[in-house]
């Protein structure tokens, strides 16, 4: 297409990207001589409805945005094209090289460059999540981040929603790209700490020079210490940034903003509780293992943590009671406590819980609600979790 004319104004000089149905061309403007961007959405039989929403709504965003480091909306037309039409949006142009190019490149990032171009894209982050009604970008990724005049720049919003309220959780069309995107948006959810997962897969990628997929895991987690030499609260803010569990992730641009520049993420803690003077339960610990073992009236139960797993285990008159609860220990991702005081007539509740299982303590009359407050304070410190409590 390059020296066509399109809209009356704009002279295609190349093509920048194609997929399915949709044309990314690089064009001068006659009327200005400046070079823009025309994204072309094909009104074909092989439409998707789907493609001409997400189109649709990219248009209406970028009117709405104004942004230094966001692409400015230009204009809008429908282009008659020999066999068909086209709907067409004009944006500026961004002459700078992509995250994309430079993982192409080899080119690996330091702590303090990914820092840097963290700081600048929580900014960006900032400004969408702050938009009433909150927008999510949904394809943040190299690709989509263009370094030019020593800034950074979030483009390509095709994948973009705007919530309808900012506790806007409802499902939505699967947009994003492998590797990046969190374990939400595979079931179609996406909400602002969705954007901040993939800021930390994608700066998580920039500092290792390679695809998330390809880099080292613990369980369901990056493995940080395999994947680059980072300072440890460099390396935390980052988990924090990738937790694949909502309730253990950022909850804000504003917030992982804040930890970055103070110096990392430090998990909340509990105030320390001093193991009951009468208490029968006994606990061992060291840095590799953790065992909790109470007994009862007629039995005991046994709750262990290692390196690679996690067991509870119950025996009444010395014979073990069904099956003991096994799981990989990387596969951890909550601690809930249920106070007395806290839940009316029911009985207090101490639990870990593993992806969906729930491995639960015994609880009144077992144990007194100062063992329980012991033992949430003593695991709750030792498994690095923060404590919810109910």
């Amino acid at each position: 297409m390059a020296g066509q004319i399109l809209g009356d104004r704009y002279e295609v000089e190349r093509q920048i990207g194609k997929q399915t149905g949709r044309w990314t061309l690089l064009a001068r403007d006659l009327t200005t001589q400046e070079r823009v961007v025309i994204k072309l959405l094909f009104l074909d039989d092989t439409l998707e409805w789907d493609d001409l929403k997400l189109f649709e709504r990219e248009v209406e965003t970028l009117k709405s945005l104004s942004h230094p480091s966001i692409p400015r909306y230009l204009g809008f037309f429908e282009q008659q094209l020999p066999n068909d039409k086209a709907l067409a949006l004009i944006q500026t142009y961004v002459e700078g090289k992509s995250l994309e190019q430079c993982l192409q490149e080899q080119r690996i990032f330091t702590e303090a460059e990914t820092k840097q171009l963290a700081k600048a894209l929580l900014n960006i982050l900032i400004y969408l999540h702050g938009q009433h009604p909150p927008i999510v970008h949904r394809d943040i990724k190299p690709s989509n981040i263009l370094l030019a005049n020593r800034q950074a720049y979030l483009v390509d919003f095709g994948s973009v929603k705007s919530l309808k309220s900012s506790g806007d959780t409802s499902a939505f069309t699967v947009v994003g790209t492998y590797g990046y995107m969190p374990p939400e948006q595979f079931s179609g959810r996406a909400i602002p700490a969705s954007d901040l997962y993939s800021l930390g897969a994608t700066l998580t990628a920039m500092l290792a020079g390679m695809h998330p997929s390809s880099l080292p895991h613990r369980g369901v987690k990056f493995d940080f210490e395999k994947i680059a030499d980072i300072s440890p609260a460099y390396a935390e803010w980052l988990g924090w940034l990738t937790n694949p569990n909502l309730e253990q992730r950022a909850k804000s641009a504003q917030a992982a903003l804040q930890a970055l520049e103070q110096g990392g993420y430090q998990p909340p803690t509990i105030a320390p509780v001093a193991k009951p003077a009468d208490t029968k339960i006994s606990l061992v610990k060291d840095a590799a293992s953790l065992e909790i073992l109470i007994p009862s009236l007629l039995g005991q139960t046994h709750l262990q943590i290692d390196q690679q797993q996690i067991s509870l285990s119950s025996k009444r008159f010395g014979f073990q009671t069904g099956q003991p609860l096994i799981a990989p220990r990387d596969h951890i991702n909550r601690l809930e406590y249920k106070a007395s005081e806290n839940q009316g007539s029911g009985d207090p509740q101490l639990a870990v819980w593993v992806g969906t299982q729930k491995y639960e303590l015994p609880s009144s009359p077992t144990l007194t609600s100062s063992e329980l407050d012991w033992l949430a304070y003593e695991l709750s410190d030792w498994l690095k979790l923060p404590l919810n409590q109910q």
